[in-house]
This record gives C-alpha cells, structure tokens and sequence, in this order.
C-alpha cells in the first residue's frame, strides 16, 4: 500500500506539473477550475494512503514491527506540496481565479 501511495504521490506531482504548465502556455496564462480539478485526485489518493500507512500499525505477520514514518512521510510530504503547487497555480493566476 505504501508503494501504491508512493505511485500515485508521483504520478500526482507530474501531471500537476504538466496542468501548471498548461495554464501558463496560453497566450493569457488561466488556469480555469476543471483544468486544475485534473490534477487533485492522485495526491489525495496518495495522502489518504500515506496517512492511512502512518496511523495504523503494520499486521502483526510482517517481519518488522516498527511503522514505515520516513517512507510514509515522504509520500505524504510529496502529495501535499503538490496539492499547494496545484492551489497556487489556481488562486495565484493573473486576474484571479477563473
């Protein structure tokens, strides 16, 4: 699971990288709100999945019994600045959000 959150947190941090750049390619740079929407649903995905890593303990068959917080941090980390690169993106476009 954390793997998948790792996954999804980069994949996220791409195509947020690639709305943000879309948004700035226009001859008049807006970021219209369905063009940024695009771009939420992997690093939330990611966050729910690192968080849930980092709140639950691992099942007692695993190997280690310590939780994964670097890993599971890490992924968290990543999904949320790309969520703030998405936000402000959006709410810092010229002439306001559209």
């Amino acid at each position: 699971m954390l793997a998948f959150a790792w996954i999804c947190a980069v994949l996220g941090a791409i195509l947020a990288y690639i709305v943000s750049l879309a948004g700035a390619m226009r001859t008049v740079p807006r970021l219209y709100w369905r063009e940024a929407l695009v771009a939420v649903p992997l690093p939330v995905l990611a966050a729910v999945l690192a968080g849930w890593r980092l709140l639950h303990p691992l099942p007692s068959s695993a190997a280690s019994t310590q939780r994964p917080w670097i890993p599971a941090s890490l992924a968290l980390g990543l999904a949320l600045l790309t969520l703030l690169l998405i936000a402000t993106s959006y709410f810092d476009q010229p002439g306001g959000p559209q």
